[in-house]
């Protein structure tokens, strides 16, 4: 198929291009409680081609692309009209012109030995029990993907990852309700304690969440939030050094400047990450096909670079990094456990949890937490928590614990002054 597209580019006169060859590979399990009720597996591959097109208009340079799927099953025919279509629509996009990735040639090998874990997974999922919570659904997909990627600059990189996820619904019953809790997980790591250790988590928490009592009306006392929460709030950091961020002018970060104020707490140090062990986004090359590398973005408050792709890097006139997802932020210097001795809310999840980059601002429904009046740990569920981070940035405190959750390593938990508590 790739030779078959690359006819068409050459009878057509494309000069700029870029291809993505994907091809994923999946097996997908359904348990109700712990019985099969259903599985499947897939092959897919596509491709995804983009073709660019130089031109002046009043008098300004504009490359110009469009972007189109092709399918296996594709007629010559087909894939020539496809792409005609293609050239024709990017003649009508005005992006200011930005140089493909260079043409290095790259592969990437790992083990086939993604399949081979399934057993294993499923055995750690249905390990861990709880004579007060239990497992109510369970729904597996591993997939293995092989990504190749082409372009008109001589670019020929490919890679092969593994990748897992789990949706997982537990409950739990006190003497008047039934409660019901929704998990995902997504991660590269197949280590059958990693995963038993999350859903004996899950399960512990569901517990707390059936005894939970209604989230008190309390104000001006210290609120933690734990991996969930911390992660969400500390992303404001990473958007705000996005280079199309900046670009866009929905972030004012200046590199040099201070991106954290004047902050008496813990000081913000933050990296960018590829490579980070187990993650589900890990990856050596972005989808430009630009190799990735590990990029210090924040040291103690300060910005020293933006991240982006090659586009708005060239635009800013940066030096790239690629398009990245995973973050790691520096540890602080308290534990968590001396957090919790003096009165607090420390909050664990939430229905739905939002920080917008923008503003600043952040908010919350609380699924669990718990509210610690001094001599008691109560959990709490309902109400919701509000702030901006501008208000908290300041002052918050980082742990010294860390964890990994999804894209993000860094502190496990984060204490905050000037936070809202609307409880019920």
């Amino acid at each position: 198929m790739i030779n078959e597209i690359m006819r068409s580019l050459k009878e057509r006169g494309i000069k700029k291009w870029k291809l993505i060859e994907k091809r994923v590979k999946a097996e997908e399990l359904f348990f109700i409680k712990s019985t099969l009720d259903m599985n499947r597996a897939k092959d897919v591959t596509k491709y995804e081609l983009t073709v660019y097109e130089d031109f002046r208009d009043d008098s300004e340079d504009y490359m110009g692309s469009s972007t189109i799927l092709i399918h296996p099953t594709m007629t010559k025919n087909e894939i020539d009209e496809k792409i005609s279509s293609a050239i024709f629509a990017a003649k009508f996009v005005k992006n200011k012109p930005y140089p493909l990735a260079n043409g290095i040639k790259k592969r990437i090998e790992n083990p086939d030995k993604t399949f081979k874990a399934l057993d294993e997974i499923v055995n750690a999922v249905f390990m861990p029990t709880n004579d007060k919570s239990w497992i109510n659904s369970v729904e597996i997909f591993l997939n293995d993907e092989k990504m190749r990627i082409l372009n008109s600059n001589g670019l020929d990189v490919s890679f092969e990852k593994g990748k897992l996820e789990i949706e997982l619904i537990t409950n739990s019953k006190n003497d008047d309700e039934e409660v019901e809790l929704y998990w995902n997980l997504k991660t590269s790591d197949f280590s059958p304690s990693k995963i038993s250790s999350k859903v004996s988590q899950a399960l512990e928490i569901t517990v707390d969440r059936s005894r939970a009592k209604p989230t008190p009306k309390v104000k001006g006392i210290p609120v933690i939030f734990d991996e969930s929460g911390t992660k969400e709030i500390l992303s404001y950091y990473v958007e705000n050094a996005s280079a199309l961020k900046v670009y866009e002018h929905m972030s004012n970060a200046k590199i040099g400047e201070k991106i954290q104020g004047d902050f008496k707490g813990s000081g913000i140090t933050l990296f960018v990450d590829p490579f980070l062990e187990g993650s589900y986004f890990s990856k050596p090359f972005d989808e430009d096909g630009f190799e990735l590398k590990k990029v210090k973005l924040v040291d103690e408050g300060v910005l020293l670079s933006y991240w982006g792709n090659l586009r708005f890097s060239h635009y800013l006139n940066v030096e790239p990094t690629g398009s990245l997802t995973n973050f790691v932020v520096k540890s602080g210097k308290k534990k968590v456990k001396e957090f919790r001795k003096e009165k607090h809310i420390e909050l664990k999840t939430f229905s739905d949890f939002q920080m917008n980059t923008l503003t600043g601002d952040f908010a919350g429904e609380i699924r669990l937490g718990w509210y610690f009046d001094g001599e008691n740990r109560i959990p709490i569920t309902g109400g919701s928590v509000s702030g901006n981070i501008k208000d908290i940035q300041e002052n918050f405190e980082l742990s010294n614990e860390s964890v990994q959750e999804e894209e993000y390593f860094g502190p496990l938990a984060l204490k905050a002054y000037n936070v809202k508590i609307a409880g019920v």
